[in-house]
């Protein structure tokens, strides 16, 4: 298992676009954490006990499709450029190459969200410094801040990694990242009405308060709409398992 685990990490650090997704993120941090909620704030935001830790909100849930895209790279790179023979070959179990996978884009989803967390408070107070801002006093419940975006980005980058084992198709991998939790689950909302908060994506965005949902009043606590995407996430992840062992590798 160690050795599967190594090989996943390998091929995660040894694309280029692992790193120039890093700092395409890392560029949109500077845009809006730095400029936007720091250089160019306004005073009424300012005035805000819970400034810092709705940015630190916003910058995961904002970033948090980029480290799914990594996870859609590491499993559909190995389609389209045929090295899934290989890895099979080397495993005796098809099962441990998906958990390998698994617990590297868990391990890499969780470091980056919190890589980023950090980056954002501090390109935010610099932003505010440089631009002559002064904040009230800041109210952080961090354990509370700190679950609900390790648990989101966390929740993303698996997501990502399940649309790949489902899809296996790059590109269609891809859109489906981008428009799932957008355009679909927003047409599925005029179907389902309050009922639309037990969606996947709907759900872990209410873990962060993102209220998605076509009626104000239709909302789930954050602890519920976690064990909600939990559901969903688990019984994706059984079929993906499925598929996988019994699909052919080609």
């Amino acid at each position: 298992m160690i050795s599967a685990v190594k090989a996943e990490l390998r091929k995660l650090l040894s694309v280029r676009s692992t790193y120039f997704i890093v700092l395409f993120m890392l560029l949109l941090e500077g845009i809006f954490a730095f400029w936007a909620n720091g250089y160019k704030v306004s005073p009424a935001q300012t005035a805000q006990a819970g400034f810092l830790a709705q940015n630190i909100i916003d910058g995961v849930t904002a970033l948090a499709t980029f480290p799914a895209i990594v996870a859609v790279l590491l499993m559909t790179h190995e389609y389209r450029y045929n090295t899934i023979l290989h890895s099979l070959t080397l495993s005796p179990s098809r099962l441990r190459v998906l958990f390998a996978k698994l617990l590297v884009i868990s391990t890499y989803a969780l470091v980056i969200t919190a890589i980023f967390g950090a980056i954002t408070v501090g390109l935010t107070m610099l932003g505010l410094h440089l631009g002559g801002h002064h904040l009230v006093a800041q109210s952080i419940p961090f354990h509370t801040v700190v679950w609900k975006a390790l648990f989101y980005g966390w929740g993303m980058g698996i997501a990502g990694l399940l649309l790949a084992s489902l899809i296996r198709n790059q590109i269609a991998a891809v859109v489906s990242l981008l428009v799932v939790p957008g355009i679909i689950e927003q047409l599925l909302s005029l179907l389902l009405k309050k009922h639309s908060v037990y969606l996947p994506f709907t759900a872990l965005g209410q873990v962060v308060g993102n209220n998605t949902g076509p009626s104000v009043s239709a909302h789930l606590s954050p602890t519920h709409a976690a064990s909600v995407f939990l559901v969903w996430l688990v019984g994706g992840l059984v079929v993906a398992a499925i598929l996988f062992v019994r699909r052919d590798a080609n």
